[in-house]
């Protein structure tokens, strides 16, 4: 799976990504969250992550090659696998405490977290692997 994003848009992801998570805190201490748009706010939150993760993963390496594109497919391939035992554990604790409201429907962001994270892990193990390969 090939990056269609520039490059530039993996900072801009994670730029997005911090703000997403400081911009509502702020909203809230300075008292501009309240119940009237509470739900706009987290509805905008999560519409953001899902931006920037998206661009995270999708953006292109500064060294793209087939190599790359081979590792964000098993970075996909890995968070598939971890989301589904997050999931199914997720929903076996709800079932053991009577919760149906426990297995919120957020458990797309937590895949694309996953996603992102087994990517740049990959990533950066094979600049890891390279670097070492190069020294002998």
């Amino acid at each position: 799976m090939k990056g269609i994003l520039p490059v530039w848009c993996r900072l801009a992801g994670y730029a997005l990504l911090i703000l997403s998570v400081f911009v509502p805190l702020l909203m809230s201490m300075f008292g501009c969250v309240h119940d009237g748009n509470l739900l706009f706010v987290k509805v905008g939150m999560k519409l953001v992550i899902w931006v920037s993760l998206f661009m995270i993963f999708l953006s292109k390496d500064r060294d793209e090659n087939a190599e790359t594109a081979h590792l964000r497919s098993q970075a996909m391939k890995y968070a598939l696998g971890l989301w589904g035992i997050y999931y199914f554990v997720k929903l076996i604790l709800s079932l053991l405490d009577g919760d149906i409201q426990a297995a919120d429907n957020s458990t797309a962001i937590v895949y694309m977290v996953i996603n992102v994270i087994c990517q740049e892990f990959l990533l950066q193990k094979n600049r890891m692997e390279k670097i070492f390969h190069h020294k002998k």
